[in-house]
């Protein structure tokens, strides 16, 4: 089960999830959200615990950005910032992607047990 869409999507999420690192902060959450997007990849035997993680990775990035803006409001990053800085918000998108793609095989795996 690991040619499936939403691996390519997990996987794409944890790549770029770890391209743009600026401050320790930042590094935590980046590197706890792809790894969470790699673990989430494993579990496609358990499709709705892989969906909750899949959303679970999508409120780490969008912790991310919490946490940037608390670090450039303490003055302790430049207020501009890279396009890089986007890479997050790219990463999140890719892991509703994937959930949304595991919720569709749940569906589809659901509707072919009825049939039986």
């Amino acid at each position: 089960m690991i040619q499936r869409i939403q691996t390519i999507y997990l996987l794409a999420a944890a790549i770029l999830g770890l391209v743009f690192m600026m401050a320790w902060p930042l590094f935590i959450v980046q590197v706890l959200a792809s790894a969470l997007c790699l673990y989430t990849i494993f579990l496609y035997k358990k499709r709705l615990r892989q969906a909750k993680f899949c959303l679970a990775a999508v409120l780490l990035y969008f912790a991310w950005y919490i946490v940037l803006a608390v670090l450039i409001q303490q003055g302790k990053l430049p207020e501009a910032l890279p396009y890089t800085a986007c890479l997050p918000l790219v990463a999140a998108i890719l892991c509703f992607l994937a959930r949304r793609r595991v919720l569709a095989d749940e569906k589809l795996v659901r509707a072919a047990d009825r049939i039986r």
